[in-house]
Order: C-alpha cells, then structure tokens, then sequence
C-alpha cells in the first residue's frame, strides 16, 4: 500500500505543481512528513529531489 502511494506521488511530483503538503494528502498520507520519510526510505530520495530532477 505505502509502495502504491509513493508511486502515484513520484508521479504527481512529475506533472503537477501541487504542493508537496497538498500531494501528500491526496495520496493518502497524515502529514509531509510521512510522505518524506516513506518516500526517501523506498526510493533514496526526497520528494523535493524529485521534484527538481530534470
């Protein structure tokens, strides 16, 4: 379950400009943080990384 969210997150990351708070609830997490935290454990990144990747 926390791999799908994280997924659909890396994409949203990718093609929005939504907020990392606003993405985060959307996905399903409590917090930003919990989404960070989740997020950099499965891919070694932060959410605020992938975002500034080309």
């Amino acid at each position: 379950m926390i791999q799908q969210r994280v997924k659909r997150a890396k994409q949203m990351l990718a093609k929005t400009d939504l907020a990392i708070a606003d993405i985060a609830l959307q996905v399903g997490f409590s917090s930003p943080s919990h989404l960070t935290q989740q997020f950099k454990r499965l891919t070694r990144l932060t959410p605020k990384q992938i975002r500034a990747s080309p």
